[in-house]
């Protein structure tokens, strides 16, 4: 199903995948669903954009600098989420990932004493989970039982080609109040209104779209959800202003990311226009 506005009208930008095929991408602004996407011709070829030896989502094993940082935030933001969630959930509660890479958040989860599973259609990726024995599917289809207590999308909404349809997908695998976690870059944020068209967390064409705050909650809460709290990913920020600077070739560009990492930080501290947001969601019960 195509999944872009057919009008064209609001062209806010052209921005580069400078990851992998360095294509440039229009992007535009959708009114209605108060949100921007990104114009991408063949949805259904979209698998050689994820090949690059720079993608740390699939990464286990850190070989630069920047990978040890990543990790190390991956290890703290872990905490953090189960922080997050704990305090919602049975000891013993039924957890599915999506997108869930290489399995790091589920291995987390399973140690305090979740029941989990993940869906992860890279076949690299996948196979790692496997190696550690995750239950690990290639889409939700494959997954026969329903009644999850949560379900966890960690920046991977903005991939999918019809979130709508995927959220009502989640919705049947949900018990009745049962959890939606959302977490997705912020157009809205200070990082975005000063990169603009070179702001990383666009990741053109991968990310197919760019939520506000406003549009993402109506858009869940129209599916049968109910907003339950808004927290957000506080080391983010630091890596896609790194990235960002990269991108723009400006020299010291990690020393010059944390720095505006920082001050955007410290900005969002009163605005709440943090680069990157999580979203609490219930089930309704009607």
């Amino acid at each position: 199903m195509e999944p872009m506005n057919s009008s064209k009208s609001n062209k806010i930008f052209q921005a580069t995948d400078h990851l992998v095929s360095g294509e440039c991408f229009d992007v535009y602004w959708d009114e209605v669903r108060q949100r921007a996407w990104t114009d991408v011709e063949h949805l259904e070829s979209m698998d050689h954009y994820y090949e690059s030896a720079d993608y740390i989502s699939h990464h286990t094993h850190p070989h630069s600098l920047v990978q040890q940082l990543y990790v190390w935030a991956r290890t703290l933001m872990l905490n953090y989420k189960y922080a997050l969630l704990k305090t919602h959930l049975s000891p013993k509660a039924k957890l599915l990932d999506i997108g869930c890479g290489t399995g790091s958040f589920l291995s987390f989860m399973k140690s305090k004493g979740f029941a989990v599973f993940g869906v992860e259609n890279h076949p690299k990726a996948k196979s790692i989970c496997l190696e550690n024995n995750l239950e690990v599917h290639s889409n939700e289809d494959d997954i026969a039982e329903a009644g999850f207590d949560l379900i966890t999308l960690w920046h991977v909404l903005e991939h999918l080609p019809n979130p709508e349809k995927r959220i009502s997908v989640y919705k049947n695998l949900l018990k009745i109040n049962g959890l939606l976690v959302v977490a997705v870059p912020n157009f809205e944020s200070h990082d975005r209104n000063h990169y603009q068209e070179d702001w990383a967390a666009l990741d053109v064409p991968r990310h197919l779209w760019h939520f506000t705050s406003t549009g993402l909650i109506s858009a869940v809460e129209k599916m049968g959800f109910e907003l339950v709290k808004i927290r957000t990913l506080g080391f983010d920020v630091f890596y896609v202003c790194y990235l960002s600077e990269k991108q723009r070739g400006k020299s010291f560009s990690l020393f010059r990311g944390i720095l505006k990492g920082a001050f955007f930080s410290l900005k969002a501290l009163f605005t709440k226009k943090h680069s990157s947001r999580v979203f609490v969601f219930r089930k309704r019960s009607l």
